[in-house]
């Protein structure tokens, strides 16, 4: 089986470097555009989870249309709750709760009201997805896609390949984007971040 791991297509928010969190950004023009190149890049596909915000669920209605799916909704495939800086540049969220950035930011277990701790993500994402693998095995499924976030994305991969969960901050997914995980005895990253299918024909 061939986990396909998508990060949404573009926002708004995401064009103007805005944390979002679980807040419900629809995509923009190009983040639709996006999602229709990346459903015309697949070649099969036999069953499809999203997350339940409306980013994910537009790049992921992209892909069901083209391959006459249905769209199995996952809340646990949600991004990580920051409200605490939503709506904030990364600059911003610093200069204005350093204290809380550092921590988070360094520091996998922390979490408060407004800031969910990226273990918790983790927890909740790795559990999400190998229920889905389950259930896909059984349905005989080969190539599953999965529609989600930069945040809870990169948690899953940092679990598949035995990363220290503070070094997803050392690789990104871009808008669009499209890593894959291989499952065989024990799963693996076959591909990371590809965006290929968005370049200009």
């Amino acid at each position: 089986m061939k986990l396909y791991l998508i990060r949404h297509g573009e926002t708004i928010w995401n064009e103007k470097g805005l944390w979002q969190g679980v807040t419900d950004v629809p995509l923009n023009e190009r983040g639709r555009e996006q999602a229709r190149k990346l459903a015309n890049s697949l070649k099969r596909v036999d069953a499809i989870y999203s997350s339940p915000l409306k980013r994910s669920l537009e790049t992921a209605e992209e892909i069901a249309r083209r391959f006459e799916k249905e769209i199995i909704v996952e809340e646990d495939l949600r991004e990580c709750e920051i409200s605490l800086w939503n709506g904030l540049t990364v600059e911003e969220a610093i200069r204005e709760y350093p204290v809380e950035f550092k921590k988070w930011s360094s520091d996998p277990n922390f979490g408060m009201e407004g800031l969910e701790s990226m273990r918790n993500v983790q927890n909740r994402v790795v559990k999400a997805i190998m229920k889905i693998v389950s259930q896909e095995k059984l349905n005989g499924s080969e190539n599953v896609v999965i529609v989600s976030h930069s945040l809870s994305l990169r948690a899953f991969i940092c679990w598949i390949l035995g990363l220290p969960l503070y070094l997803h901050r050392n690789f990104k997914l871009d808008n669009a984007s499209l890593s894959v995980v291989e499952i065989e005895s024990k799963p693996r990253l076959v591909l990371l971040n590809d965006t290929c299918h968005l370049k200009e024909s």
